[in-house]
């Protein structure tokens, strides 16, 4: 199939758009941990970019609503759409619950989760680039890569409860930060959604 007319591009330049927005959001979260000490700044900008990703999302629906022939199975966009609206949710309710539930210090296992979500989203970015150029050797790269990154999320948040039952002086902050480590590993399974829907694609088209 080929993806030169108008309409093609348009969806993939909303779904490129989309995963520059989750990059953006997942930037600010990573520099948002290094301290904590503007997390109520930056929980309300992320609040904007998820908002700005709600609006990517309608678009491509609308324009699967008006569309009969796309470049990627109707299906497929659909699914695309609401994993990459899982991610940047994902990103802005980690950032949100730091305000809530009042968490001001920082430490290694949050920054380290910010590390992973930023490569993550960077390789989310190029692996859609190359959908539209039918690059699929590349997409199958990043997504092992992005499975990667899932399986040292997953590592990272069990080391972290681990750490937080060692010695649980305090139970309520322990009951905050094992929810906040669950959240975001979840975010980690969210970007390794997109990329399960991505290689399901590349076995059609490839």
């Amino acid at each position: 199939m080929l993806f030169n007319r108008s309409k093609d591009r348009l969806f993939f330049k909303i779904m490129v758009d989309a995963t520059t927005n989750i990059a953006e959001a997942v930037q600010l979260f990573r520099e948002n941990v290094e301290t904590l000490e503007e997390k109520e700044a930056y929980a309300e900008r992320l609040k904007e970019l998820e908002d700005k990703g709600d609006d990517y999302t309608h678009q491509l629906i609308r324009e699967l609503n008006q569309t009969f022939v796309t470049p990627l199975d109707h299906e497929d966009i659909l699914k695309l759409a609401y994993t990459l609206d899982d991610v940047i949710d994902g990103v802005e309710a980690c950032a949100a619950r730091f305000v809530y539930m009042q968490v001001d210090k920082t430490n290694s296992c949050l920054i380290k989760f910010g590390e992973i979500l930023e490569k993550s989203a960077r390789h989310l970015h190029d692996a859609f680039i190359a959908l539209e150029k039918r690059d699929y050797e590349l997409i199958r790269k990043i997504s092992i890569e992005i499975n990667l990154l899932e399986n040292e999320g997953d590592r990272l948040m069990r080391e972290g409860i681990m750490e937080l039952f060692a010695d649980p002086v305090d139970v309520v902050h322990l009951i905050k930060m094992k929810e906040i480590y669950e959240k975001l590993e979840d975010v980690t399974d969210a970007f390794e959604d997109v990329m399960d829907i991505m290689e399901s694609v590349v076995m059609k088209y490839a």
